[in-house]
């Protein structure tokens, strides 16, 4: 859902690589749509090159795959598909900063949550302040986060970010970027004596690992524009509602719609922002 901003700015996908292994990915662009719609196109092709994914080391094969985007954003070819992207998609920012030899995305960026379900493992990557959540039918962890928002006031990233040369200022870098970890993002990657992911914004995920149980009952991955509507317990419960009550003849996207509704901003005024942004949702239910 586009929301109240003037255009959507997300991007998700939704691969299948053979039968044992599914890919499921939600990025939040900012500052533009081009890298989020760059990433999108390229992360499942580029995973299934590394040799970590091919020996089935499914976690350093994401954390390497995210490295990754950023290294092709830097490349003349990356810089060109940007360009492609931003002429399919509508005209350049005419106050954009960005100068002769600098890539589109120094100036933009995109949250990534990404989710890599194997036969027996679930594995989650997150740079950002997308989330995801894994919902169970019972037991003592029904709704177990797979992810933790990265912000800038975050202790360990507040830590990183002013060791860097940057600051926090109203819960923002240097004052302006509302996340901590993104792809793209160039100008707060700019320290050349520095590790990549020792910058003011890092693509470094991190990674959390989940053995699947017979009570999976369903992932719910979304970008902060829903999670500043809901908690990651009422995300969850309301799905796990509306999965309860979906007819068979209904797509499983008639309980992201439902949600959407519920919480979209009926008054951008009265709602000082929250309900406004662009929200994207992917909700993977797991075969009995």
């Amino acid at each position: 859902m586009q929301g109240w901003r003037k255009s959507q700015e997300d991007a998700h996908i939704a691969h299948f690589i053979g039968a044992d292994v599914a890919i499921f990915g939600v990025f939040d662009g900012h500052g533009g749509k081009e890298v989020s719609l760059f990433v999108k196109d390229v992360f499942c092709e580029e995973i299934q090159k590394l040799p970590e994914f091919k020996r089935q080391d499914y976690g350093a094969a994401l954390k390497e795959n995210f490295k990754r985007m950023d290294e092709l954003l830097l490349t003349e070819e990356g810089n060109n598909k940007l360009k492609e992207i931003q002429q399919k998609c509508g005209t350049p920012d005419p106050f954009s900063q960005i100068t002769e030899g600098q890539s589109i995305a120094s100036f933009t960026g995109c949250t990534a949550t990404v989710v890599l379900i194997s036969k027996d493992h679930i594995y989650c990557a997150n740079a950002g302040d997308s989330r995801t959540v894994l919902g169970r039918s019972k037991g003592q962890k029904m709704c177990e986060p797979l992810s933790d928002d990265h912000k800038p006031e975050n202790p360990g990233e507040r830590a990183r970010i002013e060791a860097a040369g940057g600051f926090v200022e109203e819960n923002r870098v240097n004052g302006s970027l509302n996340l901590s970890r993104s792809m793209g993002d160039f100008e707060y990657k700019s320290k050349k004596e520095l590790k990549y992911n020792e910058q003011q914004v890092i693509v470094d995920p991190e990674i959390k690992k989940v053995a699947r149980q017979a009570n999976d009952q369903f992932i719910m991955m979304a970008c902060d524009g829903i999670w500043d509507c809901v908690t990651s317990e009422e995300g969850i419960q309301q799905m796990r509602e509306a999965l309860g009550k979906r007819r068979q003849t209904e797509p499983i996207s008639s309980c992201i719609e439902g949600l959407f509704d519920r919480i979209i901003a009926t008054d951008i005024l009265a709602s000082q922002g929250v309900g406004t942004d662009n929200m994207t949702c992917i909700l993977v239910e797991f075969k009995r």
